[in-house]
């Protein structure tokens, strides 16, 4: 997230901008209450941003902005359960908890963005056997739209927390929470060149017998870059020149030189895909797990993700396959594609399913209207629920036909935050508040 002396501020992927009345940057949980507090005596709204990685309005208002850039660090270990400040990067809070010995058992493939705002937006990595970022977290302190400081927890207050656990930012400002740790492991990642069909024939098979697997498809081919991460015992490998070219030469820089063709030369959209997709290379590193997880994302684009149940992921992706190539979309970019764990948080689009994970992307200053729309059709089709940071046009009445705990959240919601000062434009049209 950027600011400008004008206060204009924007996010990652630029897609969104808008200008606060005031910018805060709180560094204790007393200033973040305080602000509270008196934005309730000024009937002021408040939003909370982290990084900026959320491509949806959740973070837009003309009222307050939170940042909590300044409220990082862990507060205090209780037997290996870290209580952390809400503000705290996930790339920083990998490297602390590493000095403590320890680790989360899984992560999404990006770091940058808060722990609070990675959670409250349902943010997940891959792996069957595990769920969302949110489902590490076992107790949340926030302060709600009272002025209040609550805290919840599986054993406190437990309805509650399965609402602060993917929340929105729709209760109050999250400032602390503990979370679940696992000593500190190595993790052996390797990327292959595979093919399309292949992968969807074997695909029971690769998700169950790996720790974390995902692929990305490129469209108008057969090309899949797939993505093992297993627990090895095996010494560190640093990164070596392989790692650098595969990583952000090809990754990254050979990406961004193909969309741009792409973006100049629209038609050439689909052989920029195959180019890309002939580029694809295999590589294998062995590192401590919070060092493998992510990776480097140079190159800006618009992104819409649906999760899915998994029986319905093998027609569901074959059925994205023909359409764009029917449709000759001008896109270059591949789907990443994941798995995750069922869990019991109210929002989360995990909820009480096994669920898959379609991702699509359109690089930046291209038309991703015309793709999204007819994929978010089949999504939709197929009982999709949006990630909440990503792009999506849904709004309350059909969220709440794929949401069981859709109205607990409501109640809860209105509960915390009777005179909705922590409700924006966005909110209002997705929970129909």
């Amino acid at each position: 997230m950027k600011g400008m002396i004008n206060k204009s501020m924007q996010n990652w992927a630029g897609n969104l901008q808008f200008t606060p009345a005031d910018i805060a940057y709180p560094s204790r949980s007393e200033e973040i209450r305080k602000r509270v507090l008196d934005a309730i005596s000024a009937n002021q709204k408040i939003r909370v941003v982290g990084s900026g990685h959320s491509w949806t309005d959740l973070i837009a208002t003309d009222g307050l902005l939170i940042s909590l850039d300044q409220y990082e660090g862990i507060i205090k270990n209780e037997k290996d359960e870290f209580i952390i400040r809400a503000g705290t990067k996930i790339k920083k809070l990998g490297e602390l908890l590493f000095n403590e010995g320890l680790g989360l058992e899984n992560l999404g493939d990006i770091d940058v963005q808060s722990i609070a705002g990675a959670i409250s937006t349902g943010t997940h990595g891959t792996g069957i056997c595990f769920g969302s970022i949110a489902t590490q977290i076992e107790e949340i302190k926030f302060i709600n739209g009272r002025g209040e400081e609550i805290t919840c927890s599986d054993k406190e207050n437990n309805s509650l927390f399965k609402c602060a656990q993917v929340s929105l930012g729709a209760l109050g400002i999250i400032t602390e929470m503990k979370c679940r740790c696992m000593p500190a492991y190595k993790l052996v990642f390797e990327a292959k060149k595979e093919k399309f069909s292949d992968v969807i024939a074997q695909l029971d098979k690769l998700i169950a017998q790996n720790r974390n697997f995902e692929f990305y498809w490129f469209p108008y081919s057969e090309v899949v870059q797939t993505r093992y991460s297993n627990i090895t015992q095996d010494d560190v490998e640093k990164p070596g020149i392989g790692s650098f070219i595969n990583d952000i030469l090809l990754e990254n820089g050979a990406l961004k030189v193909v969309s741009e063709l792409a973006r100049i030369f629209p038609f050439f959209a689909p052989s920029a895909s195959k180019l890309a997709a002939s580029l694809v290379s295999g590589t294998k590193k062995k590192n401590w797990s919070h060092k493998v997880y992510a990776t480097a994302r140079l190159v800006r684009f618009n992104e819409m993700e649906y999760n899915i149940p998994i029986p319905r992921f093998k027609e569901l992706v074959r059925e994205v396959a023909d359409v764009v190539a029917k449709n000759r979309f001008k896109i270059n970019f591949p789907t990443e594609n994941r798995f995750v764990k069922a869990d019991d948080i109210y929002l989360s689009p995990a909820y009480n399913r096994d669920s898959a994970y379609i991702a699509a992307h359109v690089y930046k200053g291209m038309d991703y209207k015309p793709y999204f729309e007819t994929l978010e059709s089949i999504f939709i089709n197929n009982g999709g629920r949006p990630h909440w940071g990503k792009m999506h046009t849904q709004k309350a009445d059909y969220l709440c036909t794929v949401y069981p705990r859709w109205n607990d959240f409501l109640k809860w919601r209105q509960e915390m935050d009777p005179k909705g000062i922590f409700l924006n434009n966005h909110l209002h049209e997705i929970l129909g508040c």
